[in-house]
């Protein structure tokens, strides 16, 4: 029989071995692993001489995977996933559950979903612990990598292994100040165009969806502020002529006392839950989904 060196092939070192494939780099592997660079090589070549493969070469400023390298992903992200559910307890049970859960997002779901889910796990999982990531646009690649359970986003990406359950329809609205001129009638696709505008840059390049709609392609809007994100600086904008186009949900929760009126177009987008095959059999995170869900189908 092959003298096969088992003891290289644990769940970190596949993890690791997983990331360095995904990122193309033995340094951001270590970054994502929050490891030494020598400790992340130390275990590349542990794996190297058990598999009896170079399994990466540099490439660039990185490095790129060997044949026998890809020949051997599929089965060793089925292994990681034997490994999560040979550690799945039989039952769960929320009230007695200890574990830690990182869900990716950016700021709407942020401010629109995640408060409702933290009093949500006090009450029924008090000893679950929470993290919550920035996703940015590259939420679906933190989910490959293992970098978080679950990802809220309306950033609609195909990538193979991950599922996806649409949770509600969003659609864009304008918010003003009871104050503003634009207040007490229909809003025209001039008086939009003449109005002074708030515009949240979201870092990471993220755009906001109504920016695309056929109706403000080749026009540039009266930009006054530009915020980096969304804050508390708004009530500030209930005392001006000032105009932010934003998620009815959102403008709804942060606009107390302003108007909120439709804006001349249609634009909207449908926030998803991710998750991966990791996580899918997992009884603690099909719960967790299950509380979610929940949550998005009554909020209004």
């Amino acid at each position: 029989m092959e003298n096969i060196d088992y003891s290289a092939l644990s769940f970190k070192s596949l993890r690791t071995l997983k990331l360095i494939y995904e990122l193309g780099s033995v340094t951001a592997a270590a970054i994502e692993l929050g490891q030494n660079q020598s400790t992340v090589s130390y275990t590349l070549d542990q794996l190297r001489d058990a598999l009896h493969d170079p399994l990466f070469v540099r490439s660039g400023r990185g490095v790129a995977a060997t044949s026998r390298c890809h020949q051997l992903m599929p089965t060793v992200e089925n292994l990681l996933r034997g490994f999560a559910d040979l550690l799945q307890p039989l039952d769960f049970v929320p009230a007695e559950a200890r574990l830690a859960v990182t869900i990716s997002c950016n700021q709407y779901e942020l401010q629109v979903v995640i408060p409702s889910l933290v009093k949500r796990l006090n009450r029924l999982a008090p000893h679950i612990h929470l993290t919550v990531i920035q996703s940015h646009v590259s939420g679906h690649q933190q989910l490959q990598r293992g970098q978080c359970d679950l990802l809220l986003s309306p950033v609609v990406r195909e990538y193979e292994g991950l599922y996806k359950r649409p949770l509600f329809n969003e659609r864009y609205v304008c918010l003003m100040s009871a104050g503003h001129p634009l207040a007490g009638q229909t809003i025209s696709r001039e008086d939009y165009m003449a109005a002074k505008h708030v515009e949240i840059g979201y870092e990471g390049g993220w755009k906001s969806l109504y920016l695309g709609t056929p109706e403000l392609q080749g026009v540039n809007l009266n930009i006054v502020l530009r915020l980096p994100t969304v804050s508390n600086f708004f009530p500030t904008i209930a005392s001006t002529d000032l105009v932010l186009t934003l998620p009815e949900r959102l403008a709804r929760l942060i606009g107390d006392g302003m108007r909120i009126k439709d804006p001349p177009f249609d634009s909207g987008f449908e926030l998803n839950l991710y998750w991966n095959k990791m996580t899918h059999q997992s009884k603690a995170d099909q719960w967790l989904r299950e509380q979610i869900i929940h949550i998005c189908q009554t909020i209004r």
